[in-house]
């Protein structure tokens, strides 16, 4: 008997089908058959097929289930697409976009109802840094606490030679030697 998604694109379904894992999580056979058309229409049938096939069997559902997050973000909105809603604090407009394509519903671009990262007041004061290269320092490993990453700062001039960066649990904090300016920061979204 054919799987719901094969079925949906009229193909034909053996017991070895990699569309039917992927679908597992859909509840209803409408939603996976909706679910198959709407991401195959996005992607291409045969693309969409190259793509589960290029995956192991146990990552393809969640495969298919980001596959169907992408196409429903890029068509809600085009510019900055699933990543864009997800980093304006929009990720329930792509959920509900992914319910009305699972109830069989239609998608249109949403067009100045969503902020973009450039207009996101987060996006402009928390993303900032103050150099451009870094390499992560293990080699004192023991003298670091178990969560604790220390990052060394390289650039090529000698005022940032003796600063660093610790993450401890989340929080962080710049520590450079005595003596040294206050580094300066950049607004990457400007």
């Amino acid at each position: 008997m054919s799987c719901n998604g094969c079925r949906a694109l009229r193909k034909g379904c053996s017991q070895s089908c990699i569309l039917r894992p992927c679908l597992d999580w859909i509840e209803t056979p409408q939603a996976q058959s909706n679910a198959t058309l709407f991401v195959s229409k996005f992607f291409g049938r045969s693309d969409l097929m190259c793509f589960i096939a290029a995956v192991p069997e146990k990552n393809r559902p969640d495969l298919f289930q980001s596959l169907l997050f992408e196409a429903c973000g890029r068509t809600v909105n085009p510019v900055n697409g699933v990543l864009g809603l997800l980093s304006t604090g929009n990720w329930h407009i792509c959920q509900m976009a992914v319910k009305t394509v699972l109830s069989g519903g239609t998608l249109r671009p949403m067009g100045a109802g969503i902020p973009t990262p450039q207009t996101c007041e987060l996006a402009s004061d928390d993303f900032r840094t103050t150099q451009k290269w870094y390499n992560i320092d293990n080699t004192k490993q023991s003298d670091l606490e178990k969560n604790e990453m220390t990052i060394s700062f390289n650039s090529d001039s000698e005022e940032s030679a003796g600063s660093m960066i610790s993450f401890d649990g989340g929080d962080y904090e710049v520590m450079t030697n005595p003596g040294e300016e206050e580094p300066k920061l950049l607004n990457l979204f400007v």
